[in-house]
């Protein structure tokens, strides 16, 4: 009987490209055939393994081990051996066949399935030599998974293990209870062998049938080694250096077996595993296909991407799959450096010399950062367990030259050089410098400059602020919620890449609406703002669906319950950003059955496969006119309120913004139907406005107003965006209107002059008594607040050419002037009052005088000073017009204008009450005589008194307020309006005329002046002829 052994040899050899090729004579004819297979096979640079088997006839006792050292050193001009090992052996004794593998090596899955008795044995007697590959590198492999079931794990072990020994490699298993409440199951399968994903799902569901009560089992492997390059199951290729700080790098894997889909996870100390999808700092390479291999792209690697990245592979049935892990090393630099400063405002108004200390403060890292400020090298002086904190001490010299500031600048610099900046600029107060004095706890602080407090309220994070700009402004609450602060981080986390799934974006809005349900502050709602606009970004990568729907609306509407008080520039900025991310939200969550969703600020309707969409949100209907399969109409209470105005800034605008999106880019034409108040549609005019995002403000184009009836007001609009419908509260363009204002108002201003100078003249013959001085003092008073009250109107019409400091001047002045004539007016009825009821009781010119000065200057100045100082603190309204140079109407009891409203409507109401008095005292001797002259007399009188009276006692401002009240459009309103323009603008020729030339005493002084002017000349004229004659 003959023995033969069969060797089964790997070879890995290099190729090399070459242009002609030959073989050299080699002493062993294995390497001569191997190398002419290859020089044939291949002609470029690679590298490749074959697997070459060699038989020894009769009882050959060959040193094998030496024999393959010494193929390592052959080498061609095409391919060199690189490593040569022995992988299998096989005895062959007449017809049997004994086959082993050496150490390292296992049965492959061919020799498994073909003969299963070869399976985690030692030896096989079988007749296998033939098999390619024999045997395969060991790898260790294991299998983790979970069943649910509410068997016990002592149950349930025995039929994991009798299934799963039948696997190749098989070394052992363990079975756990579930960590969780949940019944089931967790076991793990170690195995030296790679294996099919088809025999793992048999194995499954033959596991399925033994036992019915398993509802579910899944299993995912793992190849355990460190790095890439690994053969296994699953291959992973990840650097195994540290790489740069905000560099790029595209992470790999691969499988030998064709899969049906796959994932990246990353993993984070303190953050668990977490899904990592297409983002603004990682692309997926390989979707939506990726059967055999995966990659990952990332765009700036930071401390946010250092982690443990897992590749995981899945088979048609889900139930198995496949996973490889390796750590990604990263030369970190810190996110955020906060430097502050010891005194934060240094104070050289009272020393001559003064420390101040700067530090820059991290969070600690695994990685050791040279810190230099201003150049020097400092060393860490914080033992806080998550702060690391380096200060350096600046000394300042407060005599000599004057430095505004110190500008600190803190420099990190990582392991691999890489280094990152922030500076602080530190501002000196010097004697004289302007300063907001210490208001505990905000420190002593410089003009102009804003100083920061963190926040100290518990469950809150962040900071306030507070400017100082002459005097302290409110303080800005950028304080917010903890949780609301964590769910800011999860968003942009979800932005980049990680966690990036549609059960991700679930919770997020989940969280969102359950953190913004409670009491909110303006850091609250700008966070929240934040939040929104990252998801809105994130939306146009990762698919979101109708199951976060209502937790969105429901938070967008929780925000704008709350007051922003903020500058009006943060608030227009934060409004802008919150309508555009809702609205892109709206657009792109995806909507299956869903109809929408009503909150008490936000209403979502939904229709489909409609030509004709029809919805209300709000009370107001929208009619969209497009072939869209999917039109949504979304109603936003309140935020227009926050939008800038733009050429708009005289309008009132309704609380209500309406937005229209369609899923298709074909034509469309919108009709929105918004309910319009009675006192809305007074003295205005509506237009239909749009919010033009790539300009930031309200525009008409492609809108038209159409109609006015039964109080609806229609837009037709032939594009889709958010949409409002504003009431210009500027008066209706009349002819002429501007001309016979200005004439009126210089006629108007002469004759206040000219009556000014002519009591002057008469007063003293004039004012003889108590009741005439009470009368020309109130006369005179009212004249001098009426002319200073329209010289200001004119000069503030020139609203191009004033500034802003002259427009306010301006303003104040008509507001303080024009109240303060109404006043002098109200004193003027008031005495008249006085004197026809308490006849024997006059008035002393004393009190008269004091009554008269404290209601006509001192009302007029409260109320002006305090409706200032209540509208400058507002973000909302403003005191003034910018466009105007005069007060604010925003709607209804909301303006400044009320302010003046308010008082001349009082005013005039007890004037009018006052004449009324006055014609009811004339009437009386008339009706008791009952004589026909006596009733022309009387007629007479009263007649007289309503002309004499009404000047003086702001009667015509009555047809103002008619103006205000009267529907639009409306021929009456047209003539009031003519009317109230030309007696207002002429109201100093009334008050000439009747307060002047009315009056008999004040004609006969007159005319005694022009009398005696007269005869003095004439005297003067025959005084010069007589003394020429004596000459």
């Amino acid at each position: 009987m003959t023995d033969r052994i069969k060797l089964h040899i790997n070879f890995k050899m290099q190729l090399i490209r070459i242009k002609s090729t030959r073989t050299q004579e080699m002493c062993m004819l294995l390497c001569a055939i191997l190398f002419l297979y290859c020089q044939i096979s291949h002609v470029g640079a690679t590298n490749q393994t074959y697997v070459a088997e060699v038989m020894i006839e009769g009882n050959a006792t060959l040193d094998i081990s030496a024999f393959l050292s010494g193929l390592q050193w052959l080498t061609t001009e095409t391919a060199t051996i690189m490593e040569a090992t022995l992988i299998a052996q096989c005895e062959i004794i007449g017809d049997e066949t004994t086959c082993w593998c050496e150490n390292d090596y296992i049965w492959s899955d061919i020799v498994c399935d073909s003969v299963n008795i070869c399976c985690n044995s030692i030896k096989c007697v079988a007749n296998i030599s033939d098999y390619t590959p024999l045997c395969v590198p060991k790898v260790n492999v294991s299998l983790i998974g979970t069943a649910d079931t509410s068997l016990l794990p002592s149950v349930l072990e025995s039929t994991l293990k009798t299934q799963f020994e039948k696997m190749n490699g098989f070394t052992f298993l363990s079975v756990t209870d579930r960590i969780s409440n949940v019944d089931g199951v967790d076991f793990l399968v170690n195995l030296s062998a790679t294996f099919k994903t088809a025999k793992v799902e048999e194995i499954l569901a033959t596991i399925q049938e033994i036992e019915p009560s398993i509802s579910n089992i899944n299993v995912t492997s793992r190849v355990n080694f460190s790095f890439s390059t690994i053969t296994g199951l699953v291959s992973i290729d990840i650097p195994t250096n540290k790489v740069c700080y905000q560099s790029r790098r595209k992470l790999s894997c691969s499988i030998e077996e064709q899969m049906n889909s796959c994932m990246w996870q990353i993993s984070r100390p303190d953050q668990g595993t977490q899904t990592v999808g297409a983002g603004t700092e990682v692309d997926i390479l390989s979707l939506p296909s990726c059967t055999f291999d995966t990659s990952i792209m990332l765009f700036n690697i930071t401390s946010f991407w250092a982690g443990t990245y897992i590749c995981l592979f899945s088979g048609s049935s889900g139930s198995v799959s496949h996973a490889a892990s390796a750590e990604l090393l990263v030369a970190l630099l810190p996110e955020t450096i906060n430097v502050t400063s010891v005194p934060p405002n240094p104070d050289c108004s009272v020393v001559q010399k003064i420390q101040v200390n700067v530090t820059c403060s991290i969070y600690k890292s695994i990685e050791e950062y040279k810190v230099a400020i201003n150049n020097t090298h400092v060393l860490p002086s914080d033992s806080n367990t998550k702060i690391s904190s380096y200060t350096r001490t600046f000394n300042i010299e407060c005599v000599g030259v004057r430095r505004p500031s110190i500008i600190a600048y803190c420099n990190i610099t990582n392991s691999l050089g890489q280094n990152t900046t922030a500076t602080l600029d530190v501002p000196i107060i010097y004697p004289g410098d302007l300063v907001c004095e210490k208001d505990d706890p905000w420190p002593k602080t410089k003009n102009g400059s804003k100083a920061t407090i963190l926040c100290t309220e518990p469950g809150r994070v962040g900071k306030k602020e507070r400017l100082c700009n002459t005097v302290w402004k409110d303080p800005v609450d950028l304080c917010v919620k903890e949780a609301l602060s964590t769910l800011a981080a999860a968003a942009g986390d979800f932005e980049k890449g990680v966690g990036a799934t549609e059960d991700g974006a679930s919770i997020i809005f989940d969280n969102l609406k359950n953190t913004t349900a409670a009491q909110n502050t303006y850091g609250d709602v700008k966070a929240t703002v934040n939040v929104f606009s990252t998801m809105s970004r994130a939306s146009s990568k990762v698919t979101m669906g109708e199951t976060l729907l209502p937790n969105f609306i429901d938070s967008a509407s929780n925000i704008l319950n709350t007051t922003w008080d903020s500058d009006e520039k943060s608030n227009i900025n934060l409004a802008t950003s919150y309508l555009s991310s809702v609205e892109e939200l709206v657009k792109n969550i995806r909507l299956n059955i869903s109809e929408g969703h009503n909150a008490s600020n936000v209403q979502l309707q939904v229709c489909r496969q409609s030509s004709v969409c029809n919805r209300t949100v709000f009370n107001v209907e929208v009619e969209v006119n497009s072939s869209a399969a999917e039109v949504k109409t979304i109603g936003l209470q309140k935020i227009a309120a926050f939008l800038p105005k733009g050429t708009f800034k005289d309008a009132i605008y309704p609380s209500l913004v309406v937005s229209a999106t369609v899923n298709d880019t074909g034509p469309v034409n919108i009709r929105l139907a918004f309910p319009t108040a009675v006192e809305d549609k007074s003295y205005s005019q509506p237009h239909c406005v749009f919010w033009n995002i790539t300009d930031e403000q309200w525009s008409q184009e492609g809108c038209n107003y159409t109609q006015l009836s039964s109080n609806i007001s229609y837009c037709d609009c032939d594009h889709l965006t958010s949409f409002s419908m504003l009431l210009s509260k500027t008066p209706v363009d009349l002819p002429f209107i501007d001309q016979i204002t200005y004439i009126g108002l210089g006629i108007s201003i002469c004759s206040l002059v000219v009556f000014i100078l002519i009591e002057c003249l008469v007063w003293n013959a004039v004012v003889k008594t108590n009741l005439s001085h009470f009368r020309h003092t109130a006369l005179i008073n009212i004249s001098l607040c009426l002319l200073l009250a329209d010289c200001s109107f004119v000069a503030a019409t020139f609203q191009n050419i004033l500034t802003d400091t002259l427009c306010i001047l301006l303003t104040v002045a008509q507001h303080f002037f024009y109240l303060a004539m109404f006043f002098w007016m109200l004193c003027l009825s008031i005495m008249l009052l006085h004197q026809l009821i308490f006849v024997f009781h006059p008035l002393r010119k004393k009190v008269f005088m004091i009554l008269s000065i404290t209601i006509g200057y001192a009302c007029p100045t409260v109320t002006v000073g305090a409706t200032y100082m209540y509208y400058d603190k507002r973000t909302d309204v403003h005191y003034y017009s910018r466009s105007t140079c005069w007060l604010t109407y925003e709607s209804p009891m909301k303006g400044s204008i009320h302010a003046f409203l308010f008082p001349l409507g009082t005013i005039v109401f007890i004037n009018m009450f006052s004449m009324v008095v006055v014609i009811v005292t004339l009437l009386k001797p008339a009706a008791a005589e009952s004589n026909k002259k006596d009733d022309k007399e009387a007629a007479k009188s009263i007649i007289k008194v309503i002309i004499f009276l009404t000047p003086v006692f702001g009667g015509t401002w009555i047809l103002g307020l008619f103006v205000f009240l009267m529907d639009d459009n409306k021929f009456t309103k047209v003539l009031v309006h003519y009317a109230f323009t030309i007696v207002n603008s002429l109201q100093g020729l009334f008050i000439l005329l009747t307060g002047c030339f009315g009056e008999k005493r004040v004609r006969d002084e007159i005319l005694k002046l022009v009398i005696s002017g007269k005869s003095a000349k004439s005297e003067s004229k025959k005084n010069l002829t007589t003394s020429a004659s004596k000459k």
